[in-house]
């Protein structure tokens, strides 16, 4: 799951400078274009320069993609965005820091920038974002939610990551969370009730291949890649109580033969062998997506924005899409998934009725009003969230 935008180094003072505008403001961070626009800056300072946006095909990038000529009027810099597939882009990514390549400028995707940050292939933005010629008053950096900050803020020590203090490598740029999400119509035609569980959803699975051999009961990610373990793999051993390391004595060890790891196994290749489609080895999200849209698919466990970003009007899963996650009372809150990634600051835009891009949180939130959100509001965002990640709310009833 991509979310953040950094400088990668290697290029002259100046042209980084150029390049942090555009993250800045890319990033729908802070203050509007209209609020841009205030004088305190000169906005025209780099007119005349040329960069290259890099991202994976995604509804981030869209969302970017959008601003993109309000933004090159605004500062006469011109933006050549380059968009590929999902696993074509990280690797791609990789490529390019590691062999500090110049043909991208600013890249998106805050994965990798543990592992590249210790070899200088990033640049710190710290310098940038605290220079008043280059940074506008009203961009407002710790507008960010505060774990945010500090997942993208850390020094290097001797070749390693220290974190929570130290220089700021990335800038927040959205958000998601990882839930089972469903097709209500699906589920409701054959009478299966959603799933709380690895071992419910087995059994949910096993009903829906009996009324209906051509369904796949649920979609998710198999693709040999990491984004196929940070979604829903991930996630539900979190629930389990499973941890990767873990310190005895001093000492670090594996925490993968703890008996709540052993459960999280289990279940969840039973769960994978019960439910997912033949081609689960080789499905991304945008399979995932495209079965839970179409029909093919009842169940999928990914990012919930996928659900009610194709929540359009007119197609088959229009209305359809629903989102859950376990009670606080559940015996195992397997469906109870913890995963905050990058949020945006001050705006927070909810587009029109249909159009698929939409923010939808705890309670009532749909997939709706076109608003502005600004530090009030996007706090009480933040408390929804905080009561999902409790398992304190069930989404669509």
């Amino acid at each position: 799951m991509p979310r953040t935008l950094a400088a990668p180094r290697g290029h002259s003072y100046h042209f980084v400078k150029a390049a942090l505008i555009c993250s800045t403001l890319l990033s729908g961070a802070a203050a509007s274009f209209g609020q841009a626009k205030a004088e305190d800056i000169n906005w025209r300072q780099f007119e005349g320069a040329s960069i290259v946006w890099a991202y994976d095909i995604h509804p981030y990038a869209d969302a970017v993609a959008a601003q993109l000529p309000e933004f090159e009027k605004l500062t006469g810099i011109k933006v050549t965005p380059e968009l590929y597939p999902d696993d074509a882009y990280w690797n791609k990514l990789t490529i390019q820091l590691s062999t500090k390549s110049p043909s991208w400028d600013v890249v998106t995707g805050i994965q990798p920038a543990w592992d590249l940050a210790p070899g200088q292939l990033l640049e710190p933005l710290d310098r940038y974002l605290n220079d008043p010629k280059l940074t506008s008053a009203s961009y407002d950096y710790k507008d960010f939610f505060p774990a945010l900050r500090d997942a993208l803020t850390w020094q290097v020590n001797g070749g390693q990551i220290e974190p929570g203090q130290g220089q700021v490598w990335a800038i927040p740029h959205g958000f998601e969370n990882i839930q089972l999400f469903y097709r209500k119509d699906i589920l409701d035609k054959h009478g299966i009730k959603v799933p709380t569980t690895p071992p419910e959803m087995s059994a949910a699975c096993e009903k829906l291949k009996s009324a209906d051999p051509a369904i796949t009961p649920l979609g998710v990610r198999g693709v040999r890649f990491w984004s196929s373990i940070h979604t829903a793999a991930i996630s539900i051993a979190k629930s389990y109580g499973v941890h990767d390391f873990v310190v005895k004595d001093g000492k670090l060890e594996t925490g993968l033969n703890s008996p709540e790891s052993i459960a999280f196994h289990k279940d969840y290749v039973e769960m994978i062998k019960r439910c997912a489609a033949p081609s689960f080895a080789n499905d991304n999200w945008y399979q995932v997506v495209d079965g839970i849209n179409s029909g093919r698919t009842a169940m999928a466990i990914d990012s919930n924005m996928f659900g009610f970003w194709n929540d359009v009007a007119g197609k088959p899963a229009s209305g359809e899409d629903c989102f859950r996650s376990a009670t606080a009372s559940s015996e195992r809150q397997d469906f109870r998934i913890e995963h905050l990634d990058l949020v945006p600051g001050h705006e927070c835009c909810f587009p029109e009725k249909g159009s698929g891009l939409a923010l939808h949180s705890v309670g009532d939130v749909k997939a709706g009003r076109a608003e502005r959100c600004h530090r009030r509001q996007a706090r009480q965002l933040a408390a929804r969230f905080d009561l999902e990640r409790q398992g304190l709310a069930r989404l669509c009833g």
